[in-house]
């Protein structure tokens, strides 16, 4: 049975996110890591913290300014990674802002009906 490309590219990503994640540890929690020593490295020129889905804003401009100098196959494939990754905790993050926005809509609501 012959195989897909596209699944054959999950396959590859599959190993690769796991190969890192059984060396680095869970992405997500590394993202939160990095985006605090970015806040502190940063500091001096930020107005707000560093949010963990833009660690991997950075990283993936990191892996596309990579492929501008010369070709080499794992920048692709780490891009297209850390975009997944990246949506996965920028899809909770917001999902999180929501439900805190909502918590606030809800208790103003009370708030006038009690009144």
């Amino acid at each position: 049975m012959d195989k897909k490309i596209t699944e054959i590219d999950q396959e590859i990503e599959k190993k690769i996110v796991d190969e890192r994640q059984k060396d680095y540890g869970n992405y997500q929690e590394n993202f939160i890591m990095l985006a605090e020593m970015f806040t502190i490295i940063l500091a001096s020129n930020l107005r707000t913290r560093i949010k963990p889905h833009q660690v991997g804003q950075l990283m993936m401009g990191l892996k596309l300014y990579r492929s501008t100098k010369n070709f080499k196959a794992d920048n692709y494939t780490d891009l297209s990674i850390y975009n997944k990754m990246t949506r996965e905790i920028h899809k909770k993050e917001v999902a999180k802002k929501d439900k805190v926005w909502l918590y606030i809509q809800e208790s103003k609501m009370e708030s006038v009906v009690l009144h």
